[in-house]
């Protein structure tokens, strides 16, 4: 039996929006199949869940969150698998955290060390920097040159977090372009563009201009970041504790049969549900995988075609004490590189329980190198090729473990976006497939980011009944 909310239980619960007797009894009752558990699914079925929809969600894991995945280390300290951080930009996910009374921790930020072409300089000591930038780029840091040079080229940075954005303009304009070539033709030299991408990681290399935005905006914009005490896996566990429906795991969708009127959902042992809706959050590197009758459309099928997938590699590493603090050092990230290395992030900040908690974050040439690996040994050589240029930055290690998320088979990546002149799938992604809506963060231009989870399933929610409640 399905708990309808009833007006002050959900003005308490902190959705936003018109709480009416229209909203709670005048749209047609649906059941509504959700597939998948993470932010976006379970977004979506609270808010039809509130209208009064029968909601089952079903999930491919043994777990909820998806890409928020917390791992418990010694002493209380938790890392983070997947999600690492929020940002002070991100009103949804402030809304959460403010709606559950999640407790915070900060991640500090502003000391990184940067190692390319074989010199290493700390990004605090700027008439030092060895590298060859040019006049404009001297004595500045990597977030006020990039600033500057996106100010010239027509960017505003705070409009690129609006939900609305982009829009046609800006589509028109950039759509077709990378961040590099926008960079190159405001003036920026080949030793800033090696320097960015030592700082954001190597998508920033070969980015589309549109897909790199919403990143930008929250890594160098804002600069202000949090993560939740006791593990950011808290926010999609108070989620799903909220929503009290039913919630399957364990269950990989093999088939969607839209025959008949009625959608009919089958997972792998075999069970079947049926619903008139469906919300579907299964990330596009898989979803080929499933069984779809009739076919996906011509216009389905190139979209998940041509969203770009990246693959990503943390190492995570636990030391005998929060090491780079006692010495003075802090940042984000701690350590940027052209190495196998690649980054190294501190996110000790304020977490209890006196050790160090940071981790290796690796986009480019090391996942080439760890992949060859057995999984025990990826995070010891990574840590091996980061002492030959940083033998002072970690200390004594506790624990360590990693991740590829390649080889996770519910994702095959660990995110995704348009690709390169791909901004025609910000209409398609929103268009259902017959009774099939479509989210996930990677069908929102903030792709990457738990916030663009949360606005498309919203707005997954708001295609299957427009008075569906916000957070």
């Amino acid at each position: 039996m399905i708990n309808i909310f009833s007006r002050r239980t959900l003005i308490k619960a902190g959705f936003a929006g018109v709480i009416s007797s229209h909203t709670l009894g005048a749209q047609a009752r649906n059941r509504v199949l959700v597939l998948g558990a993470g932010v976006a699914g379970l977004t979506a079925a609270l808010s039809l869940k509130a209208c009064g929809h029968d909601v089952t969600v079903i999930e491919f894991q043994e777990r909820v969150g998806g890409r928020i995945w917390s791992l418990p280390l010694k002493n209380g300290q938790y890392t983070e698998l997947g999600a690492g951080h929020f940002s002070a930009d991100m009103p949804l996910v402030s809304s959460l955290i403010k709606r559950y009374q999640l407790p915070l921790l900060t991640i500090n930020d502003g000391l990184p060390r940067y190692t390319i072409n074989g010199k290493s300089c700390d990004a605090n000591k700027l008439t030092e920097w060895p590298w060859d930038l040019n006049k404009r780029e001297r004595n500045s840091t990597i977030s006020a040159i990039l600033g500057r040079y996106l100010v010239e080229s027509g960017v505003n940075l705070n409009s690129v977090l609006d939900p609305s954005w982009p829009d046609s303009h800006t589509i028109e304009k950039f759509d077709g372009v990378t961040l590099t070539e926008v960079l190159r033709a405001a003036g920026a030299s080949d030793a800033f563009l090696r320097l960015l991408q030592a700082h954001g990681g190597a998508p920033y290399g070969s980015a589309s201009m549109l897909g790199v935005l919403s990143s930008i905006a929250y890594q160098f914009n804002a600069q202000a970041y949090v993560r939740i005490a006791g593990g950011n896996n808290r926010i999609v566990n108070a989620m799903a504790k909220e929503f009290g429906g039913r919630i399957v795991l364990g269950a990989p969708v093999v088939a969607i049969d839209q025959k008949g009127g009625q959608v009919t959902v089958t997972v792998k042992d075999g069970r079947e549900f049926f619903g008139d809706q469906v919300v579907c959050t299964i990330p596009f590197s898989v979803i080929q995988d499933v069984q779809v009758t009739p076919g996906w459309s011509p216009e389905k099928q190139r979209m998940f075609r041509e969203t770009s997938w990246a693959d990503a590699f943390k190492g995570v590493v636990q030391t005998t004490e929060p090491y780079w603090l006692r010495k003075g050092l802090f940042g984000w990230p701690m350590a940027g590189s052209d190495q196998a290395w690649e980054r190294v992030i501190d996110i000790s900040g304020n977490e209890g329980g006196d050790y160090g908690n940071v981790f290796f974050y690796l986009y480019g040439k090391g996942i080439d190198a760890v992949k060859s690996l057995p999984v025990a040994e990826r995070t010891p050589w990574i840590l091996e090729q980061f002492r030959k240029n940083n033998p002072d930055l970690i200390d004594q290690v506790v624990m360590m473990s990693s991740i590829l998320w390649s080889e996770q088979p519910w994702v095959k990546a660990a995110f995704g976006g348009p690709s390169l002149g791909s901004a025609w799938m910000i209409k398609e992604w929103s268009k259902p497939e017959g009774q099939v809506h479509f989210a996930g963060d990677f069908t929102s231009m903030k792709s990457g980011w738990v916030e663009g989870a949360i606005e498309s399933g919203l707005r997954a929610a708001r295609a299957i009944d427009p008075t569906a409640p916000g957070l």
